[in-house]
């Protein structure tokens, strides 16, 4: 995904916090007035259009205002009957349709996403207003029929019941809409969100000591968005799949900046959440570590997103991508507010897409979780760098320096096991992410910087021939790519240690790699790619460099100084993947 693309996922995510709970006023006064004032001014059409006949007519007859209010307060028995008789009819007929309509929508709606939305709908205040008004009008009514007989004729119930029987006529239509737009499947979404935050949020009072059943209501969210998704993912709606992984990654932001103030009971994790499918496999002791770290609900997050990226892996791979993102924006909020734990869950749960992309030989997904685990790790170095400047002393295992370097590390590792999968370019494109963690570390001063340039300097450990070693030139690439960074700032000694690694290197090769790097001159790759840039672009100042760098190797001879642009283009391609 482009940064357009995730742009508008964070902005739509952004969304559920401000979406309210019912319709605006306006819609549902606007329909309502609608109708009722071209009701009226047709009664009114019709009634002066009896005036003016009755005025024109010789027959003596009077129609007046008068005489209407008289009409409409003093109606006689047999009237009155036939009114309420009629009313009676029609409140029924009216509160039939309403929970007919109502009842199948909502039943076709929980079919396609979640049985969840029934409990939703019913408890929603709005609809509950609005199907006790039905409800009431027609007791009402009842009651002021059963009341009518010759000792007493309900006058005043009779007009009542005709108010309400128009009130409830007119509210049809706007009912309607808020069942249509409650359903709509992005406030669904929303919905089930807040209702899950609501609990999982610190209270006072005694509802805070309800503790399981807050749990309770904590987990059932989570579930039923992972249900909604899963729903949409088998459906092959991408755009509700999406709101549900953007729901749960809004979840997860938002209980973890309210966390610390929750109350120590809620970290218990209690039998029958222990149970559940997310939890009942792990060990006594990974149970006892997610409850003294406080992470149970990020790891029943992050569970919800392996399942999802499991079943879009083979079908909407784009959920994959935005899994990947989410999963960043878990890590990232997590390392804001120094909750290591919580980010060391999201690297968990990288490595574990990257173990399923490579099983997978998915060599496309890989590259796009790649670059999301790298934006990960340069967040955190960064704001390692940040909380190193703070003063405030840190035990090196909680660091978020020491992550960066977990990270890179652990990136090392999948490229040797891409390798043995014949995934070849995957492991080019962890040894430029790599690199380019070292470039950051040294730009910032990090002290992860010599350890991390180790690593690099070992993502090709796994060649073990020579022919093999032919294959990883995306490889060297990324290395010579460093080496003119160090160059550039001066740092002879760390650009000697790069060539030092590449002695071996046959002298065609070396020149063929320098020839590549130097004739590349545009930064931006020629089709249409979710990092869009060019892994071996080299600034105008980097390319001054290659001359002192392979002037280093003493077999090699400078490649030719001029070259058509076809032979520039032609010379890139094999970096390319």
């Amino acid at each position: 995904m482009d940064g357009s693309t995730e742009g508008r996922l964070l902005a739509r995510a952004g969304r559920y916090a401000r979406r309210g709970m019912s319709l605006p006023v306006a819609t549902w006064s606007l329909p309502f007035l609608a109708i009722l004032g071209i009701a009226a001014l047709i009664f009114l059409a019709s009634f002066w259009l009896d005036v003016l006949t009755a005025a024109l007519g010789n027959d003596g007859d009077r129609v007046t205002v008068g005489g209407l209010v008289r009409s409409i307060l003093r109606q006689d028995l047999e009237q009155a009957r036939n009114t309420l008789g009629g009313l009676g009819e029609v409140m029924a007929a009216v509160l039939g349709l309403a929970l007919t309509v109502s009842s199948i929508i909502v039943q076709l709606a929980a079919t396609r996403f979640t049985p969840h939305i029934t409990a939703l709908f019913f408890r929603a205040r709005t609809n509950l207003l609005v199907l006790g008004f039905f409800v009431t009008c027609n007791v009402y009514v009842l009651w002021v029929n059963f009341s009518v007989g010759e000792d007493y004729l309900p006058r005043w119930g009779v007009l009542f019941s005709m108010l309400l029987m128009t009130a409830s006529l007119l509210l049809l239509f706007p009912y309607f809409a808020y069942v249509f737009d409650f359903l709509d499947p992005e406030k669904i979404v929303g919905r089930i969100m807040d209702d899950g935050l609501a609990a999982a949020t610190p209270i006072r009072g005694r509802a805070a000591m309800a503790v399981e059943a807050r749990q309770s209501r904590a987990v059932e969210a989570v579930e039923h968005l992972a249900n909604v998704g899963l729903n949409a993912l088998q459906q092959k709606d991408k755009g509700i799949a999406s709101d549900a992984v953007d729901a749960l990654c809004e979840f997860g932001i938002r209980y973890g900046e309210s966390k610390a103030a929750m109350r120590k009971q809620w970290h218990r994790i209690p039998q029958w959440n222990r149970q559940s499918p997310d939890l009942v496999s792990l060990s006594s002791e990974a149970i006892e570590d997610l409850r003294r770290r406080g992470t149970w609900l990020e790891w029943k997050i992050l569970r919800q997103f392996q399942m999802l990226f499991g079943e879009s892996l083979g079908q909407i791979k784009d959920t994959c991508y935005l899994v990947a993102i989410d999963t960043r924006r878990l890590g990232e909020a997590a390392a804001h507010r120094g909750d290591v734990h919580a980010l060391d869950l999201s690297i968990k749960f990288f490595n574990t897409y990257l173990r399923a992309t490579i099983n997978a030989k998915d060599i496309r997904t890989a590259y796009n979780i790649l670059h999301q685990y790298r934006q990960l790790a340069e967040l955190v170095l960064r704001h390692g760098q940040t909380e190193l400047a703070s003063g405030r002393p840190l035990d090196p295992s909680r660091s978020l320096e020491h992550r960066a370097l977990q990270i890179a590390k652990f990136m090392r590792y999948y490229s040797a096991i891409s390798y043995q999968r014949d995934l070849r370019f995957v492991t080019e494109v962890i040894a430029h992410d790599v690199g380019t963690l070292c470039e950051i570390a040294f730009r910032s001063g990090s002290r992860a910087h010599d350890e991390l340039l180790e690593v690099f300097l070992a993502v090709d450990e796994q060649a073990e021939t020579q022919e093999q070693e032919k294959t990883l030139r995306g490889v060297r690439r990324a290395q010579v790519k460093l080496a003119t960074t160090y160059l550039i700032k001066g740092e002879t000694a760390l650009a000697k240690r790069i060539s030092k690694d590449m002695q071996d290197e046959p002298a065609e090769r070396l020149s063929s790699i320098w020839n590549e790097l130097r004739s590349l001159d545009t930064s931006e790759f020629w089709e249409v790619n979710d990092r869009g840039s060019n892994f071996d672009y080299l600034s105008p100042e980097q390319k001054d460099q290659l001359p002192v760098f392979f002037g280093w190797f003493a077999a090699l001879e400078a490649p030719p100084q001029t070259k058509k642009r076809h032979d520039t283009i032609s010379s890139a391609l094999p970096s390319v993947r």
